[in-house]
């Protein structure tokens, strides 16, 4: 009869995590990141327009909404404008 400890019969993983659990700094509403394109952009046209009625900044309170940088919140925004959610940038002559 040995005194060795038994050999683990799993590998050994960090205490508390998953193999199903998001990635740490990854964590975003499940509302915005299960929905589609076209209701972000309504959540990003939302957030925009209520900036700037508060007079914030419009793209940083998209990236705020939306969990986003600062380029995909543009892309963002420039889609809801061209959906018609939001007025366009520059009036056409």
């Amino acid at each position: 009869m040995s005194s060795a400890a038994p050999a683990p019969s799993e590998p050994a993983t960090p205490a508390g995590s998953s193999a199903s659990a998001p990635p740490p700094g990854r964590a975003r509403s499940t509302v915005l990141a299960r929905s589609r394109a076209g209701e972000r952009r309504k959540v990003a046209a939302d957030a925009y327009r209520q900036a700037q009625r508060e007079g914030r900044d419009p793209v940083l309170a998209v990236m705020r909404a939306t969990g986003r940088n600062r380029r995909r919140s543009l892309r963002l925004i420039a889609g809801a404008r061209d959906e018609g959610l939001l007025t366009p940038r520059h009036n056409k002559r």
